[in-house]
């Protein structure tokens, strides 16, 4: 993504803690977003029964996640993820806690030879992956 299109992006999809991102409300009808595209109607996992949508030019970038219902339950922000006014993905650890304050959680995931922890602050519906000290993946939901 170059730089040029950074901010206007980011802007158009900042994340709203627990309400969503842009005009995209957790809770609300995939139906109600007729641009979202179908990236995977088979979930990723066995015993879940969700699909992927994609923002058109961001399908790599911003995931939306839909459950049984064809009901918005989660974004994961792979690029950029517009939190309080500051970008969080490429954040070091130190930085978006000082940002976000302490995590409710902090739990380590081990993904091929790295291993990932994962900040949970339930409250604002937020898990924060961290790679080698760097914020790498946000997501967010409304529950």
């Amino acid at each position: 993504m170059t730089a040029e299109l950074r901010p206007p992006l980011s802007s158009r999809f900042r994340l709203v803690p627990r309400l969503g991102a842009g005009k995209l409300r957790f809770g609300a009808p995939v139906s109600d977003y007729p641009e979202l595209v179908l990236r995977d109607p088979e979930p990723a996992f066995a015993g879940e029964d969700f699909a992927e949508y994609g923002v058109p030019e961001l399908e790599e970038t911003l995931i939306v996640y839909v459950d049984g219902e064809g009901l918005i339950d989660s974004i994961s922000f792979y690029e950029f993820c517009l939190v309080r006014g500051r970008d969080l993905i490429g954040m070091g650890v130190g930085e978006f806690l000082v940002h976000l304050g302490a995590p409710d959680a902090i739990e380590a995931e081990e993904i091929g030879r790295d291993i990932e922890l994962l900040y949970a602050y339930d409250a604002l519906g937020l898990t924060i992956w961290t790679v080698d000290g760097e914020v790498c993946v946000v997501q967010a939901s409304g529950a």
